[in-house]
């Protein structure tokens, strides 16, 4: 099963890479076409592609799932609450019961509690069974789960999906919980492609019609069943784009000549001018665009009207503050400007310059008078004067600046009038707004900050009023326009939008184009390597189930011609000559055919589930095709988690007559649907049976019913220790190809006890001595006595022997 086990985007990656006529961007589409719509619309979208391939659903979900367990309350046939218990490793388990014992609602539960749906509610969700999902025995809350063991994650995972009595079939919560922690929203999503394509499901109402549809419905059954849908789902995406991108591309040239002819008839110079562009081989999509957007206004005076809208004076806001410096500093020159402080500044001065007198010429006569003497003291009291006198004079200068400040800043509101206004004459009336802006810029001359501050707020306001009225003209007139341009921009608009597209997709359709018809050449091809392995298999498994019967299966062919034309084609023989598989074959026989499609997927590698769960197969089988299937179920059971639902003894009685390693539970239903599982038969159980058996034959020599009785006992302690150990490891998180590692490298039968004791294969020496002080004596004498290759035979009490060796298995399964 090499090809199936290298999955379908190995498949893809190795056939594209071959091809040497198919180009880069081509293959790139194919391989993303494969992986997904989202994959393959990122690689449309330009992403980069990564090169590892697709995440496998195991990588989604977690590989190597085992069941732990189903737990049912209040559902169907189950009244108060009951655990179905599994051992979460390879095996095969029946869980029997008659009809009605509610076997069946342990299976439907547990379908349910991971997938959200089973197959016949879907196809026969009738108003009885809306009216009969809850158990009539037990009102309120309602619940579904299932315990699973998750390779790479330590613990138990419950997936729950429960329901309070007010509740209908589709509400209710689904809720995921790893072991010590809180319950979290189940994430369908995260097992939805793992389910669709390894669904480790049969129910029996798929079993008996996925033969029996119409000739469509087994081809969509099998093509599922064996997940070949993916590579009809690539070639599907690739062709719904392929048309999607034919029809952008076209649509731009159908509609041309018509937008073309709509803009030519307008008088609008956007119009005329979009008109034009269009009626070149190439039109320029950048000027159309600029055209529908309003970037490019056209001719016709909208640019000039459009500046007008756009003309600034300062607003009220901005002369109000103008106004308000100006008269705060006219108000502290007002105040400075006193006689006094005219003084001050003339005598500072004279002060100043004898200051400097006197620290260039030292002591000497006042020059002014001739009668005083500058001197060290006159010079410390002059200095403090002339400080006095100082300040007084700079508060004058400030008050100047500020006011020559606050002159030049309300001056520079005045702006000169544009010249647009003498542009945009012959559009609209421009008189009242150039006279007042005309008389504002006067103000920008003025030196008298007193007579600028009476003339700026009256002609500021009649400007203002004057542009204002100016704008609305404009404003008006655009709009005019516009409303007669909207139309025909919007129509523009979607062109260019289009015609766009359509340049972007040409090369983008051409691609797709290509692979499509590469995938679609290829498919067939790849349909027949995919079906290949699964097909083998297929009949590998008929031989086994078939047993007695005359119809032999050759191979499995997926014949399509079109949505309306599928069908599958079984090669079938009888007595060796060709029939129609359906006209020859049994019910029995159509649900073995059946089993034999759906057991090669569920079991492949790629596969995250490592159990599958059959719901009542056995219905309609002959004796000789049970015991086939008995025999097929232990063989998958060997690597796999195997868990048959049936009514029917006779599967029972053949695992048991054929000696096949299986656990066996049988469902009880009382009164009030309360529903008891008691377990009938284990491995460990029927090695201990077995060797009850040997011992009381009589007919065997004394040495070798010994001998016979220590084997069946060893394989007893082997198997219990083998599933303590498994039990522990995948509950920690370790992976299935892991754990069966360790085992194989267990070679004695101490060396495995010792894996289920210690967890460690190095441990072995000490597992007596941990024996005899846990247990006593007792349990080294049943090791040694079942220990293989001992060149003395056992010569104690063998029943004595067989009590201490299920002690003994009972305690390793409690460690």
């Amino acid at each position: 099963m090499t090809v199936a086990e290298s999955g379908l985007h190995g498949l893809m990656l190795s056939r594209v890479a071959r091809d040497r006529e198919l180009t880069p961007r081509a293959a790139e589409l194919v391989i993303a076409a494969c992986r997904g719509e989202a994959a393959l619309n990122q690689v449309l979208d330009g992403v980069v592609a990564e090169d590892e391939p697709t995440a496998h659903p195991r990588q989604a979900v977690g590989g190597g799932i085992y069941l732990s367990g189903v737990r049912v309350r209040g559902f169907r046939g189950i009244g108060p609450e009951v655990d179905l218990p599994l051992v979460s490793g390879p095996g095969l388990t029946v869980v029997t019961g008659r009809n009605g014992s509610g076997k069946s609602s342990f299976a439907e539960a547990a379908e349910f509690a991971l997938t959200g749906n089973n197959t016949r509610w879907t196809k026969s969700l009738n108003e009885v069974w809306r009216q009969g999902w809850r158990n009539l025995h037990a009102p309120g809350d309602v619940s579904v789960a299932i315990t699973l063991v998750r390779a790479g994650t330590a613990g138990m995972t419950t997936i729950r999906r429960a329901w309070t009595e007010g509740d209908d079939f589709h509400g209710g919560t689904w809720t995921e919980r790893l072991s010590g922690q809180e319950p979290r929203p189940f994430d369908q999503a995260e097992w939805r492609s793992a389910l669709e394509t390894y669904r480790p499901f049969l129910p029996y109402s798929e079993l008996g019609k996925s033969l029996e549809g119409k000739p469509s419905e087994l081809h969509d059954a099998v093509h599922s069943l064996l997940g070949l849908e993916a590579i009809t789902d690539a070639q599907n995406r690739l062709a719904e784009h392929r048309k999607r991108l034919a029809d952008v591309v076209a649509r731009p040239h159908n509609r041309r000549a018509k937008v073309r002819e709509e803009l030519a008839a307008s008088p609008d110079g956007r119009a005329q001018r979009a008109a034009e562009l269009l009626g070149q081989d190439h039109p320029d999509l950048d000027a159309l665009a600029d055209l529908a957007l309003g970037t490019d206004v056209g001719g016709g005076g909208m640019p000039l009207l459009l500046q007008v809208t756009e003309l600034a004076l300062p607003s009220e806001a901005d002369l109000a503050r103008c106004l308000e410096e100006l008269d705060a500093a006219l108000t502290g020159v007002t105040s400075a400007a006193t006689d006094g402080a005219q003084m001050c500044l003339r005598t500072s001065e004279v002060l100043r310059v004898s200051l400097e007198l006197h620290e260039a010429k030292g002591n000497k006569s006042c020059p002014v008078c001739g009668i005083g003497v500058l001197d060290q003291r006159w010079f410390v009291a002059t200095t403090k004067r002339a400080e006095t006198l100082t300040a007084a004079a700079a508060a004058l200068h400030d008050a100047g600046t500020r006011l020559d400040t606050a002159t030049a800043a309300a001056r520079a509101l005045c702006a000169q009038v544009p010249g647009l206004l003498k542009e945009v004459d012959g559009l609209l009336n421009t008189d009242a707004a150039r006279t007042t802006w005309a008389a504002w810029a006067e103000c920008s001359t003025s030196e008298d900050p007193v007579k600028l501050r009476s003339l700026l707020p009256a002609r500021h306001a009649a400007v203002l009023a004057a542009v204002d009225a100016l704008k609305a003209a404009a404003r008006e007139q655009i709009d005019k326009r516009d409303l007669v341009w909207r139309p025909m921009a919007l129509a523009l608009f979607e062109w260019h939008s289009q015609a766009e597209r359509a340049l972007a997709d040409q090369q983008v359709l051409a691609d797709v184009t290509e692979a499509e018809s590469w995938i679609r050449r290829t498919a067939a091809r790849l349909r027949s390597e995919r079906i290949a392995p699964f097909a083998k298999e297929s009949q590998r498994i008929w031989q086994r189930l078939r047993q007695q019967s005359n119809i032999d299966l050759g191979t499995v062919h997926l014949e399509s011609t079109g949505q309306d034309n599928r069908r599958v084609e079984l090669d079938v023989s009888v007595d060796g000559k060709p029939n129609s598989a359906l006209a020859v074959m049994s019910q029995g026989e159509l649900h073995a055919m059946a089993l034999a499609l759906f057991l090669p997927r569920a079991v492949v590698d790629e596969s995250p589930f490592r159990f599958v769960l059959i719901d009542d197969p056995v219905q309609a089988m002959d004796p000789a095709k049970v015991d086939g299937l008995a025999q097929v179920l232990a063989d998958v059971g060997l690597t796999r988690q195997v868990v048959v639902f049936t009514h029917d003894e006779r599967l029972t009685e053949a695992v048991r007559r054929l000696r096949l390693p299986a656990t066996v539970w049988e469902v009880c239903r009382g009164e009030n649907s309360v529903v008891q599982v008691r377990m009938c038969d284990d491995p460990v159980g029927r090695y201990l049976a077995d060797a009850r058996a040997m011992r009381t034959t009589d007919d065997l020599p004394e040495e070798a019913r010994a001998e016979l009785v220590a084997s069946c006992c060893r394989a007893a302690l082997e198997t219990a220790a083998d599933t303590r150990f498994r039990q522990v490891r995948l509950s920690r998180g370790q992976s299935h190809a892991e754990v069966e590692q360790v085992l194989e490298q267990a070679l004695t039968t101490r060396q495995r006890l010792s894996l289920a004791v210690f967890d460690d294969l190095a441990e072995h020496k000490n597992l007596l001595p941990h024996l005899a002080k846990t247990l006593d004596t007792w349990a080294v004498t049943v090791l040694n006595a079942c220990r293989a290759g001992t060149a003395t035979p056992y010569d104690g009490d063998l029943l004595t022997l067989i009590r201490d060796t299920e002690r003994l298995t009972n305690w390793l399964r409690d460690e």
